[in-house]
C-alpha cells in the first residue's frame, strides 16, 4: 500500500505466515471459522495480507492449527502466483514453536508475519534490506506491546508487555526478516511465565552474536485480535480501496430518486427510493435495500436486506444480515446470518479509555477508532424494538 517513491529492492521469495491459534479474543468471529477467514470487505483477512505479498514472493508457508482444513479449502495450494505451503502445528503452545515447525521448509532468507494484522508492502520491503531485520512501531500505550530495547540502530532484545514503558517506546508489530540459521537458536529458547514458547525471545539469542537491525514503519499496521479490531480494519480498508475500485455497476443499478457519491459500489443490489448513500461504502450483490433509508462509510456484504427508514453508519454487515424497518446502527459490526428485529436501536458513543491500536497513517478518522455500538454473533436475532448499550457484543444462544 503506502510506498516511499523509490522501492528498495529485495530478493527474498519466502514468507512465513503463523495462522494457528484459535484466538478467542475474536468471538464470537472465530465460533466458526478460524482467525484467517474473518471477512474483511468481502475477503478473509488473510487474503490482504497475501495481497501485500503478490509480485514479492512466490512461495508462502503457512502455520495452521484451529480449523486449518477451513483455510485449506479456502486456499488452496496457489493465490494470485504465489505457491501455498500447510505445516500444521501440533501442539499450540507459542509462536517460537510454530515457527520451529517449519524448520525444515525453509532454506533461505524469508519474511516472518502473523496472520492476524494488515501490514503494508513498503514495511516488507525495508525489514528487507538487511539479514536480520525486524519492523518497529512507534504506538500510544506501548507496554501493551513487546518493547524492543535498543541500541543505536540495533535491537538488543524485546520486552514482552512490560508493567511501565516509556513514551515513544518502539514495540514489535510482527513483521521479521529472517533466514534458515535462526532455527538451531529456536531449540534454546524456554517457556515464558505464561507456559508458551515466545518468538520473541528468539531476537534476544540472535541479537548475542549477530546485528539485528530495526525499521520504522510507514505504512499502515492493523490488528485484528478483538471483533472491534475488525470493525475498525473493514473501515479502514473501505477508506482506503475505495479510490481504486471499480464503479462499473454504479450507474446502472441506481433509481433515480437515491443520492449518492462517487466513492460508492454497487453490485446487483435492489434500492428504494430517496436513499442517501455516503462512501466510502460497498454494497455487495443480492443487497436490498428498503426506501428513505441512509448508508454511511459501510459494509453490506452480499444478501443483506434492510428495511425502510434505517439508519446504518460505520458498520459492517456480513452475509445474509437482516435489518428490520425503522432500525438505526452505528460503529456496529453483524456476523453471517444475523437478524434485527423492526425499530431496533444500536447507538454508538466514544470511549476515552479505550488506547488505540490501530495505525492508519492518517487514513481513518481517530474518532472512529474510540467509537463502539454493537457486535452481533452469527445467526443471532434481536427481537423488534431492543435497544443495545453501546459496547455490547452479543453471542448465539448456544455459546457464551
Amino acid at each position: 500500500m503506502h510506498q516511499s517513491r523509490t522501492a528498495p529492492y529485495c530478493t527474498t521469495r519466502h514468507a512465513v505466515i503463523l495462522a494457528a491459534g484459535e484466538s478467542r479474543r475474536t468471538r464470537p468471529l472465530t465460533l466458526r471459522r478460524p482467525k484467517p477467514l474473518i471477512p474483511l470487505l468481502g475477503q478473509p483477512l488473510l487474503a490482504h495480507i497475501l495481497d501485500e505479498l503478490v509480485g514479492l514472493v512466490v512461495r508462502v508457508t503457512l502455520v495452521v492449527g484451529y480449523r486449518a482444513e477451513d483455510i485449506q479449502h479456502s486456499f488452496g495450494t496457489c493465490y494470485r502466483g504465489i505457491e501455498l505451503g500447510y505445516v500444521h502445528q501440533q501442539h499450540i503452545n507459542g509462536t517460537a514453536s510454530a515457527l520451529l515447525a517449519v524448520a525444515d521448509q525453509v532454506q533461505e532468507p524469508f519474511f516472518m508475519l502473523y496472520g492476524d494484522n494488515l501490514i503494508s508492502r513498503a514495511d516488507l520491503l525495508n525489514v528487507c534490506q538487511q539479514r536480520y531485520c525486524m519492523a518497529a512501531l512507534s504506538v500510544p500505550a506501548p507496554e501493551s506491546f513487546g518493547i524492543l530495547q535498543t541500541a543505536g540502530d540495533r535491537v538488543l532484545g524485546i520486552i514482552e508487555k512490560p508493567i511501565q514503558a516509556a513514551p515513544g517506546s518502539l514495540v514489535n508489530p510482527g513483521i521479521f526478516h529472517l533466514d534458515q540459521q535462526i532455527f538451531p537458536l529456536l531449540q534454546h529458547i524456554r517457556p515464558s511465565p505464561r507456559g508458551e514458547y515466545e518468538l520473541t525471545d528468539l531476537i534476544g539469542l540472535l541479537a548475542q552474536s549477530t546485528p539485528v537491525g530495526y525499521s520504522r514503519c510507514i505504512g499502515h499496521w492493523i490488528p485484528v485480535g478483538t471483533p472491534w479490531e475488525a470493525l475498525v480494519a473493514t473501515l479502514f480498508l473501505l477508506q482506503h480501496h475505495m479510490e481504486q475500485v471499480a464503479m462499473s455497476h454504479t450507474a446502472a443499478q441506481l433509481k433515480p430518486a437515491t443520492l449518492m457519491d462517487k466513492a460508492v459500489q454497487v453490485g446487483q443490489a435492489q434500492i428504494g427510493a430517496n436513499c442517501q448513500i455516503t462512501g466510502p461504502t460497498i454494497i455487495g450483490d443480492g443487497v436490498v435495500i428498503g426506501n428513505n433509508c441512509v448508508i454511511e462509510h459501510s459494509m453490506l456484504a452480499a444478501g443483506v436486506t434492510i428495511g425502510d427508514n434505517c439508519v446504518i453508519r460505520h458498520s459492517a454487515l456480513h452475509t445474509g444480515v437482516s435489518i428490520g424497518a425503522d432500525c438505526t446502527l452505528a460503529s456496529s459490526l453483524l456476523d453471517d446470518g444475523a437478524r434485527v428485529g423492526a425499530q431496533t436501536q444500536m447507538p454508538a458513543r466514544q470511549f476515552p479509555d479505550i488506547v488505540p491500536t490501530a495505525h492508519t497513517v492518517g487514513q481513518l478518522d481517530p474518532v472512529l477508532l474510540h467509537t463502539r455500538g454493537a457486535v452481533l454473533g452469527p445467526d443471532v436475532v434481536l427481537p423488534a424494538r431492543t435497544t443495545l448499550e453501546p459496547g455490547t457484543i452479543v453471542f448465539p444462544a448456544h455459546c457464551s
